[in-house]
């Protein structure tokens, strides 16, 4: 068997990276044996642009999010074992008990990610979403606010261990919040750009009866700012004002029909063009570069100090009995990857 993993430029971002040996870890034996059965693990990975061919497919806490699915989904080659959560199930059509929980709760099965008493845990970790270091300057508004900087494309197993030493996870990727919470960490999730996928985050939070109620942080550069600004114009924008689970599904299929269209790649291209890439390319040259480097020391700090706010606001943890039933529950289906 063998677990698939998104990865961005040939490189798994820390949510991603930790189907490299968590399964193996909890299963006791390693999955990248052969190519003819392929396990949908941790993820967003449901999708018929990630899933390679294989004659056999298990899907055991992957999710939806941002794709139509496989065109054979649910098929004679499938074996659904589970999926992240309620809103997976619902836009797949699959039973309701299907919708377990991501995962990463697995971390809490090995004896080396035993959740620390609050007195041995200290200082504030805060992981940006990967794709926002392409255009934000996240590590310096980390120094500035005096957080410590989690790079999403670090070896996960180092940064699985930051969070479970640290007091307060500020979370702009969803797994950084999903591990933290597995540790019994304290976590707030904030939204970076349009990009942050509420179907995602509350498909996890569901799951655990938690409320999804993210705090927006302002762009930390010029660039960034026009990035996010220009990701409405091609189907980049998944963050919702509103999110309740309905509207998330209906963004959801909005999405999914979009992208089922057969000029959407065209498309999809050209307003990425003209919305972003010819503008920053003006911002980029030299007539600008003074302007440009304000606007960047004056976002950065901005970001600063937003997020020195947000370590203030209440932070969220699931119910132990509850994370613990889910847990139970994933954890009895394993076996099933043995056979």
């Amino acid at each position: 068997m063998r677990v698939i993993c998104w990865k961005y430029d040939q490189e798994s971002n820390f949510g991603d990276d930790l189907n490299r040996w968590l399964w193996s870890r909890v299963l006791g034996f390693p999955l990248d044996v052969d190519d003819e059965t392929i396990v949908l693990g941790i993820g967003t990975v449901i999708s018929n642009v990630h899933v390679p061919l294989a004659k056999r497919y298990i899907v055991i806490s992957s999710g939806a999010g941002y794709d139509p699915k496989p065109a054979d989904f649910g098929g004679p080659k499938w074996e659904i074992l589970s999926v992240r959560g309620p809103l997976t199930a619902a836009v797949l059509n699959l039973p309701p008990e299907k919708a377990i929980i991501d995962g990463a709760a697995l971390l809490r099965l090995l004896p080396e990610c035993e959740p620390l008493p609050a007195a041995e845990r200290a200082g504030i970790v805060f992981m940006p979403h990967y794709e926002s270091l392409s255009t934000g300057n996240w590590r310096q508004v980390c120094e500035m606010a005096g957080f410590t900087f989690l790079d999403p494309f670090a070896d996960s197993e180092e940064t699985v261990q930051r969070i479970r030493k640290a007091s307060l996870v500020i979370a702009g990727a969803m797994h950084a919040a999903i591990v933290a919470d597995a540790l019994r960490v304290p976590w707030i999730a904030v939204a970076l750009s349009p990009q942050s996928n509420s179907f995602k985050w509350l498909d996890w939070t569901l799951s655990l009866n938690l409320p999804y109620r993210p705090v927006t942080v302002p762009a930390s550069t010029l660039l960034e700012f026009l990035r996010n600004q220009s990701f409405r114009f091609y189907g980049e924008a998944f963050f919702l004002k509103n999110p309740t689970p309905s509207n998330a599904i209906k963004h959801y299929r909005r999405t999914v029909q979009r992208k089922s269209w057969k000029h959407w790649p065209t498309w999809r291209w050209r307003m990425m063009k003209l919305t972003y890439l010819f503008p920053r390319r003006v911002i980029d040259s030299a007539a600008f570069s003074g302007f440009k480097k304000q606007q960047d020391a004056d976002r950065t700090c901005r970001a600063a100090e937003q997020l020195r706010r947000i370590a203030e606001m209440p932070s969220y943890l699931s119910d132990e009995t509850i994370f613990m039933s889910r847990l139970e529950q994933i954890a009895s289906l394993l076996p099933m990857l043995k056979g």
